[in-house]
């Protein structure tokens, strides 16, 4: 199903609502993020999917994380901060991996092959050039947080204009969900 709309979500947080062009925000797309300056937040947020309340790995709050938008040819400057709590079940350190995009491998977000993780309380600095165009998704690589919540969707803008016309675009990021930890799951 479609995670947003499981959670009683907003449409907006899967980027359904009409976009009129890039780096613009709607009305309604409350979990829409576009630019080139990000502050991410991971955490740990209270949801309830099957009638039990569980802690869900969120960005700023949100499950799934918010759809980030780039523009080809620019620099994308992301500050991720870990605010998990302490004794959390995900653990303590985070991560982010931009799936699919060329970059840096320092910044390609896989604890103990390209960097050390985010550890609790602590922030990572990701700045690379955007390389390409399309659509993506980014997702954790620590301790099965992906499974718990941190994944999100990622738009990447072409540098020069669409050789067609179109009235908005449509992200639809499919998820499930469990009541299972991570590890059980795996």
């Amino acid at each position: 199903f479609v995670q947003g709309l499981a959670a009683g979500g907003a449409i907006a947080s899967l980027g359904l609502w009409p976009r009129p062009g890039w780096a613009l925000k709607g009305p309604g797309q409350h979990n829409v993020l576009s630019g080139t300056e990000f502050d991410l937040t991971i955490g740990e947020t209270p949801m309830n999917f099957t009638g039990r309340v569980r802690p869900a790995i969120t960005v700023n709050g949100s499950l799934p994380a918010p759809l980030l938008r780039w523009r080809e040819g620019t620099t994308v400057n992301l500050r991720v901060r870990n605010a998990l709590p302490a004794g959390s079940i995900h653990g303590d350190t985070t991560s982010i991996h931009w799936h699919g995009i060329l970059l840096p491998a320092n910044m390609d977000g896989v604890p103990g092959l390209s960097f050390d993780g985010i550890h609790r309380d602590e922030a990572y600095h990701y700045r690379f050039t955007v390389k390409q165009a399309g659509t993506y998704w980014y997702h954790s690589h620590s301790a099965f947080q992906e499974q718990a919540g941190l994944y999100g969707p990622l738009v990447i803008d072409p540098l020069e204009t669409e050789p067609f016309a179109f009235d908005r675009d449509y992200v639809i990021l499919l998820s499930d969900w469990t009541d299972l930890s991570g590890e059980a799951l795996f």
